[in-house]
């Protein structure tokens, strides 16, 4: 069989040719392969050299004790602004009568708070943009109420500058058939076993 190819071979000059085209094709092909992974090689140790040169860095600079400090009081604070609640059932009241007396401050008329359902509270947040941590509890209402610029403002810089934090996670404001704000607000609570963890 070999010779009857090398025969063949020998015998015709377009099989040689063909035969000569693939070989270069498959050659070619291979070199393509080869300059792709040169390129994805050299992008990984682009990256690596980078990393390195930061851990480096990192490893050079003291004051490893002063960082922790300032993270741990960064911590504190931010954990100072949690809400804390007993239950689920008892954040959620804290958190509408909070609302209700903040909007009675600042003068919103016909305000109505619908608090979000258990469901939504406890539901683990899977999205890429919000991780909630297992110690907390999400806990979202809805506001209703008649759009007025100065009294809307005043409530929104009133939960702004609460020592506990009140997130404002949308804001809409429709003007028919008459102009109202509606507004979904987020508050994370401190469940009790893990602000008995937490406390010193």
């Amino acid at each position: 069989m070999f010779s009857a190819l090398q025969a063949e071979l020998k015998s015709s000059a377009r099989l040689r040719l063909g035969l000569a085209l693939i070989v270069a094709v498959l050659w070619v092909y291979g070199l393509l392969l080869l300059r792709d992974a040169q390129g994805s090689l050299q992008q990984q140790h682009r990256s690596a050299s980078v990393k390195l040169a930061r851990l480096q860095a990192g490893t050079k600079e003291g004051d490893w004790a002063a960082r922790l400090e300032s993270a741990q009081t960064l911590q504190s604070q931010l954990e100072s602004r949690l809400w804390r609640g007993d239950t689920l059932g008892l954040a959620r009241a804290a958190l509408q009568d909070h609302l209700n007396q903040q909007m009675q401050l600042a003068g919103i008329s016909r305000p109505v708070v619908t608090m979000g359902t258990a469901d939504e509270d406890t539901k683990r947040a899977d999205s890429k943009d919000v991780r909630v941590t297992e110690d907390l509890w999400r806990v979202k209402a809805k506001l209703l109420c008649d759009f007025n610029p100065a009294s809307l403002n005043k409530l929104l810089v009133q939960l702004a500058s609460q020592q506990r934090g009140v997130v404002v996670e949308s804001l809409r404001v429709t003007k028919e058939p008459v102009p109202r704000v509606e507004a979904v607000l987020l508050a994370y609570f401190q469940k009790p076993d893990s602000a008995a963890k937490s406390a010193p």
